[in-house]
């Protein structure tokens, strides 16, 4: 299938990260961030001063006995840090330079079965790379997708291109795709850019392939499972991953070692302009060796992830379990005095409401604020959401269904379909100031509850 759409907005932010990929120095702390499972409940499988190899279980997932989570990096486990009522948050080590790997055995694609293959996915670190529809959650192991969605398409701002990300891995890219194929009764569906050159994603060979063009969110699994296999009900499951989780599912399967290499983009505004790029770093990278001699010395908001989706972040975090992007953008500390009665050329807008969305935009983008310019009311304009939400959703009325806990409602309205990023666009242009991602977010663990 070919995807075109024509509604969603690519956000023009200025400190594009550009150039070609850079090395980044090897950091002396990794950490397991759990920031992204907080629905999850943990048992650790070591303690503080053990020493551990890269690939070694660390935590079980208590719901799924037997589904782990591995180390990203051998060395010594030196912290365990929680959060509210003891939720793991991070497991940190301190990495050895000379790294070891647990051993992991290789398993034959071919001649293995479903079970032995969930079996190998439960024992090696895997299910945390998969999320599975209804819910978003980590797939539960006893459930057969009915078709399986690997996005190789990137449109968040900032993020590296997922072409960046399996660049010299294709045999290991092939080799996800095959194991993948062994855990659906339906279709593994491979979504690229339209204008790709890869090679990895054009000649892959036994999956159903699709291009997508369009603003952002053309590269959302969220959309692209609403219009190419649509789910009908909470027992029509999908699973769906990225082109680099798929990568690191063929390293394993090949090699038996956990592929932690990540292309990392700095980005942002607040960062120095001969700072920002792509750089080769690891999962769950310091916060602080990424700011290293980069920040600008205006007061700045940190973000672990994309300016969109991602989540801020202190110096003394590290990026998320799926983040590949740091970012940094400017604090307003000041308010500037009748700016409603400015003509706003040098400011963005989504509606029309300054000059500047009359006129082209500028080529460097707009240097964007954490200014919201108002606080939260309700709902004034539903029309406003359907210019950057492509799926037959009714935002403004799903999200009321959502917050009443009408989910019978809710289902009949795109509940099953959706995660909390696809209201990211919705909540960045919303009048009303909504914060739509932490609802929906809040809604599905309920609903999860509830069923």
């Amino acid at each position: 299938m070919r995807l075109k759409l024509k509604k969603g907005l690519d956000i023009p932010l200025a400190g594009k990260p550009e150039g070609p990929v850079q090395e980044l120095p090897f950091p002396s702390n990794i950490s397991l961030n759990l920031s992204s499972f907080d629905d999850l409940r943990f048992r650790l499988l070591v303690k503080t001063g053990d020493k551990v190899a890269k690939g070694q279980p660390l935590i079980e997932n208590k719901a799924y006995p037997g589904q782990l989570f591995v180390s990203p990096a051998s060395g010594v486990l030196t912290e365990i840090r929680r959060g509210a009522k003891r939720l793991l948050l991070d497991l940190i080590i301190s990495v050895d330079h000379q790294e070891t790997n647990w051993d992991h055995k290789p398993i034959n694609t071919q001649t293995a079965s479903r079970e032995e293959l969930i079996e190998f996915f439960m024992g090696t670190g895997l299910f945390p790379h998969l999320s599975e529809r209804p819910l978003n959650r980590i797939p539960n192991p006893a459930h057969v997708p009915r078709d399986i969605f690997v996005t190789a398409l990137e449109t968040r701002p900032f993020e590296p291109p997922q072409e960046l990300q399996v660049a010299g891995q294709e045999i290991y890219f092939q080799a996800g795709l095959d194991a993948l194929t062994k855990l659906t009764t339906g279709k593994v569906h491979l979504v690229y850019s339209e204008k790709t050159t890869c090679a990895a994603f054009l000649d892959a060979e036994g999956v159903e392939k699709h291009t997508a063009s369009g603003p952002h969110p053309s590269g959302s699994s969220s959309v692209h499972i609403h219009f190419i296999a649509p789910i009908r009900s909470p027992e029509d499951r999908v699973w769906a991953l990225t082109a680099l989780d798929a990568v690191v599912i063929g390293k394993m399967v090949l090699d038996g070692s956990y592929y932690t290499d990540r292309i990392i983009a700095i980005a942002g505004d607040a960062i120095l302009p001969t700072k920002r790029g792509f750089f080769k770093g690891r999962i769950g990278f310091p916060i602080l060796d990424l700011m290293a001699n980069r920040i600008t010395q205006h007061p700045s908001k940190l973000i672990s992830g994309d300016p969109l989706t991602g989540s801020l972040a202190e110096p003394e975090n590290f990026l998320g379990f799926h983040q590949t992007c740091f970012s940094a953008l400017l604090e307003n500390t000041t308010r500037e005095p009748f700016h409603f009665l400015r003509l706003g050329t040098h400011k963005f807008t989504a509606t029309k409401t300054y000059l500047s969305g009359h006129i082209p935009y500028p080529e460097e983008g707009f240097v964007f604020t954490t200014n919201q310019h108002g606080e939260e009311r309700a709902f004034i304009d539903s029309a406003v959401y359907d210019r950057v939400m492509p799926m037959r959703i009714p935002t403004p009325f799903l999200i009321k269904a959502i917050i009443t806990e009408n989910f019978e409602l809710a289902e009949q309205l795109g509940l099953l379909e959706i995660t909390p990023e696809d209201f990211a666009l919705p909540t960045f242009i919303c009048p009303s100031k909504i914060e739509m991602v932490e609802i929906v977010k809040q809604g599905l663990k309920r609903y999860a509850q509830e069923i």
